[in-house]
C-alpha cells in the first residue's frame, strides 16, 4: 500500500512539474498564435479553448470577451501581458460528440529585451567592446564579426588585440531571451595613437607631472608650517629663559632692601639708638681741623747734612700722632 502511495506521489509531482514547464514563450506587447495542429475545420466541429481551466472561447456558446481565432480554429492572442501566462487547453468534438483533440499548451509571457548599445574602449594594446543590455535579465549574448557569428563569445564584453583590428572590421552584439531578440548597430572600432598629441613636460606626461608638482608643493608647504611653528616655540623658550635669568640676577639686590625696610618698620627706636653718636667732639674737631698735607716721599740725604727739624703738629691731644 505504501509503495502505491509513493508511486502516486511521484507521478503527481511529475505531472505538476510538466504543467509548470513552459512549452511556448511570448513577449509582452506582442501577438501570439496557439495552434492546435489540425487541418482546416468546419463549423460542424465543436471547438473550445480554456485558459487555466476557464473557458475563453467556445464556437457554440457566446463568451464575452471572445478572443480571436484563425480560420482553422487556432487561438490568436493580441497585445500580450504578463497575466496571459498560463495553460491553454483546446478540445475538439465532431458532430457525434466524439472527442477528436485534447491538447494543453503552457504559455510563458516574458518582458522583451531592449536594444543593446555597443561601445568600445581603447587601451595600450587592446580594444574592449561592451554590449550594454540595460535592465534586461537572463539574456544570451552573441557576437558577430563582419556578419559572421563568433562561436564561444557569450560575455557582455569582448576584448581583441590591436594587431587583429582592421579599419574595415565591424562588430555586432545580439541579445535574446526565450521570448524576444534584439541586435545592436554595427560598430567600427578605431583607436588612434595619441602619443604624438600627448603633452609632455620634462619627458613625462603633463597630468603625471602636474600631480607630482602638486604633491611636492603640498609637502613643501607642510614643512614650512612646521618650521615656522618650531621657530616660534624656540623664540618663546629663549625669551622665557632670559626672563628667568634676569629675575635670578636681580633677586640678591632686591632682597636686602626688602629685609631692611621690614627691619626698620618693626624696630625704629633701636635703629635710631644705634646710629646716634655718643661723643660729638671728634666730629666737631674733624670739621674744624684742616686737611693734613700729604707727606712727601723720603729723599736720600748726604751723610754730612745737618738734621732737618720736624715741625710740631697742632691738634687735639687725643689725636696726636706719634713721631
Amino acid at each position: 500500500m505504501s509503495v502505491v502511495m509513493l508511486i502516486s506521489l511521484i507521478l503527481l509531482a511529475l505531472g505538476f512539474a510538466g504543467a509548470a514547464e513552459c512549452t511556448m514563450y511570448a513577449a509582452v506587447g506582442r501577438n501570439k498564435v496557439i495552434d492546435h495542429g489540425l487541418e482546416l475545420l468546419g463549423q460542424s466541429f465543436h471547438l473550445r479553448w480554456s485558459h487555466d481551466y476557464k473557458i475563453v472561447y467556445d464556437n457554440r456558446k457566446n463568451t464575452e470577451p471572445k478572443p480571436q481565432t484563425t480560420p482553422n480554429g487556432s487561438l490568436l492572442l493580441i497585445n500580450l501581458q504578463l497575466n496571459n501566462t498560463g495553460s491553454y487547453q483546446v478540445t475538439i468534438y465532431d458532430n457525434t460528440g466524439t472527442l477528436v483533440l485534447d491538447k494543453t499548451t503552457r504559455l510563458c509571457v516574458l518582458s522583451p529585451v531592449s536594444k543593446p548599445r555597443l561601445t568600445h574602449t581603447c587601451t595600450d594594446a587592446s580594444v574592449s567592446l561592451r554590449c550594454d543590455v540595460g535592465n534586461s535579465v537572463d539574456v544570451n549574448v552573441v557576437w558577430s564579426h563582419n556578419r559572421q557569428t563568433m562561436p564561444g563569445s557569450t560575455d557582455k564584453t569582448l576584448t581583441i588585440t590591436k594587431a587583429m583590428l582592421k579599419p574595415v572590421d565591424s562588430y555586432v552584439c545580439t541579445v535574446s531571451n526565450k521570448a524576444s531578440e534584439e541586435k545592436s548597430d554595427d560598430v567600427n572600432p578605431e583607436c588612434t595613437d595619441d602619443s604624438s598629441s600627448t603633452v609632455l613636460l620634462f619627458g613625462m606626461k603633463l597630468w603625471l607631472m602636474v600631480a607630482i608638482l602638486a604633491g611636492g608643493g603640498g609637502l613643501l608647504l607642510i614643512l614650512i608650517v612646521i618650521t615656522l611653528v618650531c621657530v616660534c616655540q624656540s623664540r618663546r623658550r629663549h625669551a622665557s629663559r632670559i626672563k628667568e635669568e634676569e629675575e635670578m640676577r636681580l633677586a640678591p639686590l632686591t632682597q636686602p632692601t626688602r629685609q631692611a625696610s621690614l627691619h626698620h618698620h618693626h624696630h625704629p627706636h633701636k635703629s635710631q639708638s644705634r646710629t646716634r653718636p655718643k661723643n660729638r667732639t671728634p666730629s666737631q674737631a674733624t670739621q674744624n681741623s684742616r686737611p693734613l698735607p700729604r707727606p712727601r716721599s723720603p729723599q736720600p740725604e748726604p751723610d754730612d747734612a745737618p738734621p732737618i727739624p720736624i715741625p710740631r703738629r697742632t691738634g687735639p691731644r687725643n689725636h696726636r700722632s706719634e713721631v
